[in-house]
């Protein structure tokens, strides 16, 4: 009996430790990922997602599509504090493995309005702005500054890490209610379903 208890401690100590493993590789992996964006190296960036993703959206798009919304004129914008807050426990759907996590970031967003806008066209302009985010993030994650004409939005994103063994090797898509028709061909029903 002893012996038993022994190896069924050990048997559950190995499993927790396995469970921990994949899910800190998970964490430190997609932290890279976010890094590469922050740092505004979206080629490396794309190293981190889905490889089938790109069967939809050509690499050298997304990154052209990054690099634009990055370096447009008419907007400065800058991503802080990216973190994951949770790693919820892989499952094994079709030959692969999917655990879904939650990261949180906060973004500081200028947008240049037109040279000759007026007060009226800028209170327009900044509502039309604002709603639009509240809609996307929540209202109570957008807060604008009206002296700096700018906007701080904390933004909470549900992504799902995926890999064909279920350790290493973790690729990411985010989920984006306005891509749901792309997302069904990347992601299972019943994962999708769950969230």
């Amino acid at each position: 009996m002893k012996h038993f208890l022994l190896i069924a401690c050990f048997l559950f100590a190995s499993f927790t430790i396995h469970a921990q493993d994949y899910k800190s590789t998970i964490k430190s992996t997609f932290s890279e990922y976010l890094d590469a964006i922050v740092n505004s190296d979206f080629e490396k960036a794309m190293d981190y997602m889905l490889p089938e993703f790109f069967d939809i959206i050509p690499r050298a798009q997304l990154v052209s599509i990054m690099e634009q919304t990055f370096n447009n004129p008419q907007m400065s914008f800058k991503i802080r504090n990216p973190e994951v807050l949770r790693v919820e426990d892989a499952q094994e759907i079709e030959d692969k493995f999917y655990a879904m996590l939650t990261y949180a970031n906060d973004m500081d967003m200028q947008l240049k309005g037109e040279e000759d806008e007026t007060e009226e066209q800028k209170a327009m302009r900044t509502a039309l702005t604002q709603a639009a985010f509240a809609q996307s993030f929540g209202k109570d994650n957008v807060k604008y500054n009206d002296s700096t004409d700018s906007y701080t939005i904390h933004a909470e994103k549900e992504v799902v890490a995926i890999s064909n063994n279920g350790t290493t090797d973790w690729k990411f898509i985010v989920l984006e209610n306005r891509q749901n028709a792309m997302l069904e061909k990347l992601v299972p029903a019943a994962l999708l379903e769950q969230n």
